[in-house]
């Protein structure tokens, strides 16, 4: 009986200890996700998911129709469409967590885990805003635990666990080849693991991944697969090796040391080899084709391992220091970035504080309603001759976003964009002889314009260096019809 509940002690215990890590990351994003607006991408996602498809030029359906879901049942505002990234932000923290009580850590070691998820910045700092990373984030972690639990406990339900996880995350954003790649690079150079091929379980993980992945491919085939153009359009890190590696390791901060730690257990020990494999994998992949934070959801796991080092440390009062010494390192690191990992400071403030050029993202959550409302003035102020024949075409999606939730349909003409998703949605039988050009220069569409005229630029609010600040708008008399030029006007970058 005394045992019986001193177990449901420990339950309730682990409880609290998760639930309240959890909650408290949830509620700091309900607290500050309505300090700043829609960012551009939010509205590019809203926009696609007014457009139902079984895939996007730049990733699966997932996202868009999750955005459409969330914003029919709550409305659409950014603190309700950031609803769901608050939730898998706690619930990735406490993730952290399970990772060292699967690797067999003490409840101390799992709590230190948890302060660490707090005070990493692609865990927090992606729920302030409804984008694919916190999406992909989750899908690559929770993989990873089913991964570990394939490797230390062998029962067979693990591999369909991580085949239908691996599934949804390639209708999510295709990254996760990159932790696919690791995993089969793992498995076939780990003889256990080899072995474990003959039997059907692995065989059924793959075939339930590519099962659920199956709409979303045949679309792509379907669409002549823009996705690989897309892809084909990106550059990797944008600064070489070096660059990719200071932004690693910007990443994981001041857990640096902790990290390397974990990743030389991993490839230690042969049980856990194929952690550190799978985990390897994808950092060397994404230096060649990627950014250096797509292959960061594997950090979590690797720090799990380094604590589990740390307590191994036979001299007692070495263990004790480095223990601390984590956990003030996350303190200290959550504190440093947390006007640039959580939007506390608000947009009247953040060109003051160079926020608007040290964050891409609070840069482009200001100011969307203001840049509908200025296009909608300039569309207004036509002569009335030309405004019933005019249309607007914005080069990025980001403005027909804005106007589709700020503005008003009963006022504006068709608005469109040749940017990724955006091109496929030009409306059928249009029959405009001008267009107000948002972010063109006149020199760029004269090749489809008689005479453009540059009448506009658009301001940001507060001098915030977001994407249309200062942007022009010019007005175009067309050449030819717009599905005649449409296609030399895409844009799938």
């Amino acid at each position: 009986m005394s045992t019986l509940r001193g177990q449901q002690h420990s339950r309730r215990t682990d409880w609290l200890l998760y639930g309240g890590v959890a909650g408290f990351v949830v509620a700091l994003h309900l607290v500050t996700n309505s300090t700043l607006g829609f960012h551009t991408d939010e509205l590019y996602y809203l926009d696609c998911g007014r457009h139902p498809a079984l895939g996007y030029v730049d990733f699966p359906p997932v996202v868009p129709l999750l955005a459409r879901l969330e914003t029919a049942l709550f409305g659409v505002t950014p603190w309700t469409l950031r609803l769901l990234p608050a939730l898998l932000s706690g619930a990735l923290v406490a993730l952290c967590g399970a990772y060292v009580r699967r690797l067999g850590g003490s409840l101390w070691l799992q709590g230190i885990a948890l302060v660490a998820g707090i005070a990493a910045p692609l865990i927090v700092g992606s729920g302030d805003v409804f984008q694919t990373v916190i999406f992909d984030l989750a899908c690559w972690m929770v993989a990873l635990y089913w991964f570990l639990c394939v490797v230390v406990d062998r029962r067979p339900r693990y591999w369909i666990y991580l085949g239908m996880t691996l599934g949804i995350g390639l209708e999510v954003k295709y990254t996760i080849f990159g932790l696919i790649a690791g995993i089969t690079v793992a498995v076939l150079l780990t003889p256990t693991l080899r072995k474990r091929l003959r039997t059907r379980y692995p065989w059924i993980a793959a075939a339930i991944a590519l099962l659920i992945w199956s709409p979303n491919l045949a679309w792509q085939v379907a669409n002549g697969l823009p996705s690989l153009t897309y892809v084909a359009n990106h550059s990797g890190s944008g600064g070489g090796v070096a660059i990719y590696l200071i932004e690693f390791a910007l990443i994981t901060g001041l857990l640096l040391p902790l990290w390397v730690a974990g990743m030389i257990s991993l490839f230690r020990s042969p049980l856990l080899r194929p952690i550190g494999i799978a985990s390897a994998v994808p950092l060397a992949l994404f230096l060649v084709v990627g950014k250096s934070y797509y292959a960061a959801s594997t950090i979590p796991v690797t720090l799990a391992q380094g604590l589990i080092a740390l307590s191994r440390i036979e001299r007692r009062r070495l263990r004790s220091t480095l223990r601390i010494a984590v956990v003030a390192g996350s303190v200290l690191g959550f504190v440093a970035l947390a006007t640039l990992t959580l939007p506390i400071t608000p947009a009247s403030r953040l060109h003051a504080t160079g926020l608007d050029t040290k964050s891409e993202v609070f840069a482009d959550s200001v100011g969307w309603d203001d840049v509908a409302g200025e296009v909608t003035k300039i569309y207004r102020d036509l002569p009335t001759s030309e405004r019933t024949s005019t249309v607007i075409i914005s080069a990025y999606y980001g403005v027909p976003g804005a106007l589709h939730v700020y503005g008003n349909p009963k006022i504006l003409p068709d608005v469109m964009s040749p940017q990724l998703s955006d091109w496929y949605w030009l409306p059928p039988h249009l029959t405009a002889t001008n267009a107000l050009m948002v972010d063109y220069q006149p020199a760029e569409v004269a090749w489809m314009c008689d005479s453009p005229q540059l009448i506009a630029h658009l301001t940001v609010p507060y001098q915030v260096a977001g994407l249309e600040q200062d942007a022009p708008v010019t007005f175009c008399q067309l050449k030819a019809p717009i599905p005649r030029i449409w296609r030399q006007l895409r844009n799938f970058s």
